[in-house]
């Protein structure tokens, strides 16, 4: 046997693999569809991000809480998006369809729904969907706002109550008594103005501590024209309002009250993961009627969110506050830390996906090549005494070449092209392929299966499984490169004139 009629063989070989890789593609598709294969893998890939993988999940009461909280962030508007619905009578009625069998097969294998309440769920979520989702539904930035606001409230009444201290303890005449009084009122209501304009989200807390400066330097040089230069008087007056302002306008006090006033990522955290130590502290200074609604809605979610999520959220916190800044640079860090963490997750089950696609895909291609009767130990003896069948192969498999030479089969239309030349292809070539008498299992004179024969035909089996799983892409590239190689090997050598 010369090397040409081994280069044909092979050709056919690949060829027939390449139909039978197109078919079982066809069909690994189809049952990723129906049975949701992608968007189910995503979702239980992301409840094992929430419980960390660890052992503790497992546990009934944390196992719940992690399919309530995954539920939860698939539930919030961010991801709904993602799951684009079908459009067009014909789309919807093969999406209801596909539901149908889905639901059906869950039926029959008693297992549930991942996707909770609703029917299916996005096969692929960006890392920034993600963590906005994820951070939308812990409402991190609402929760900061809120107590940042009720600690703006407090600390405005303890400035204010000091401040009238001092004056109390003033010994001035009833004139200059009376003048302070009002200045004291005007200063009251700027800080009252100061705060509710913060509570409205009309102002940072950076802008507001510097307005209460602004107003607090106003009220001290109109009150210091009335009061007597006395060290009972203004100078006393002037030093300890001296004090009050330093909180306000030295770089360092300002730090450590903006720390006070506004909690860091790390301290939320913390307190959520002690929640039943802090719950009436947080109570205590959410009083009002929209911190109270917040505070209800802190303790709904932290009533689902698992004790593991508070770890991994804690550490990725902390990573965020290392480059400083305030409040809204370090959730902006945060948010690109949760980013990195689920992109690191999902490459992870990306590799689990595509191990376990593998397997269904030779236990597939194995299916195929039983139902076809596929056997490559056979395919090859008869490419190789056929002559005529393995002529018409080659020619069938070097004019799919030719005319599908730049086509990719990673896309719809690639892949939907390559498939109609083939099959216009086997409507005039008879593979050696079925159960027909040249292809059925050799018997012996008694009519009883021969066991070499047998295990050789299921040893052709096999690899014809394996073959096929390894994808139309695959062997379509192979057909390319190998039929090149023929036909560069049939060009007659150049002569130099």
């Amino acid at each position: 046997m010369n090397l040409p009629v081994i280069i044909d063989i092979i050709i056919g070989l690949v060829f027939i693999y390449l139909t039978l890789s197109l078919l079982a593609s066809e069909i690994q598709e189809l049952i990723a569809t129906v049975l949701q294969w992608r968007a189910e893998h995503l979702k239980k890939s992301i409840e094992v991000l929430i419980s960390n993988g660890s052992d503790a999940a497992k546990e009934p009461l944390q196992f719940q809480r992690v399919e309530q909280f995954a539920n939860a962030i698939y539930a919030n508007p961010i991801i709904k998006d993602l799951n684009q619905g079908a459009k067009g009578i014909f789309s919807q009625g093969f999406r209801l369809i596909t539901h149908l069998m889905g639901d059906f097969y869950r039926l029959l294998t008693r297992t549930k729904n991942v996707f909770g309440n609703q029917s299916t769920g996005p096969s692929y979520i960006p890392p920034q969907s993600f963590s906005a989702s994820l951070l939308d539904t812990l409402k991190i930035s609402n929760s900061i706002r809120a107590i940042s606001k009720a600690r703006l409230e407090r600390f405005k009444d303890l400035q204010l109550a000091q401040i009238q201290a001092i004056s109390n303890h003033l010994n001035l005449p009833e004139s200059a008594k009376s003048i302070v009084e009002q200045q004291f009122s005007w200063l009251t209501a700027e800080f009252n103005r100061v705060v509710e304009d913060y509570k409205k989200d009309l102002a940072s807390l950076n802008n507001s501590l510097d307005r209460m400066s602004e107003k607090l330097e106003f009220y001290i040089n109109d009150s210091q024209v009335y009061l007597p230069e006395t060290e009972l008087g203004g100078r006393d007056f002037q030093r300890q309002m001296a004090f009050i302002k330093a909180s306000f306008d030295s770089e360092y006090e300002r730090e450590a009250l903006r720390a006070q006033l506004e909690p860091s990522l790390s301290n939320l955290l913390n307190s959520v993961r002690n929640f039943k130590k802090t719950q009436d502290r947080v109570a205590e200074i959410m009083e009002e009627q929209e911190n109270g609604l917040m505070y209800q809605e802190i303790q709904e979610i932290l009533g689902i969110m698992p004790e593991s999520l508070k770890r991994s959220l804690s550490i990725l916190a902390q990573r965020a506050e290392k480059g400083g800044g305030d409040s809204q640079e370090q959730l902006q860090r945060f948010q690109q830390e949760i980013e990195t963490w689920f992109d690191q997750s999902m490459q992870r089950a990306s590799g689990v996906y595509k191990r376990n696609a593998r397997g269904v895909a030779i236990l597939l291609g194995t299916t195929i090549a039983i139902a076809a009767n596929a056997d490559s130990i056979h395919i090859v003896n008869r490419l190789s005494k056929d002559s005529m069948l393995r002529s018409t192969v080659t020619l069938y498999a070097q004019q799919l070449v030719e005319k599908n030479a730049k086509t990719k089969l990673d896309n719809l239309t690639g892949l939907s092209q390559v498939q109609q030349d083939v099959d216009r292809a086997l409507d005039n070539v008879a593979l050696p392929l079925g159960w027909s008498e040249p292809n059925r299992l050799e018997i012996d004179a008694q009519g009883n299966l021969l066991l070499p024969a047998f295990m050789a035909k299921l040893l052709g089996w096999i690899l014809s499984g394996v073959a096929i799983s390894m994808g139309s892409s695959f062997w379509f590239d192979a057909l390319n490169k190998i039929v090149n190689i023929r036909n560069s090997g049939k060009k007659p050598p150049s002569t130099d004139d």
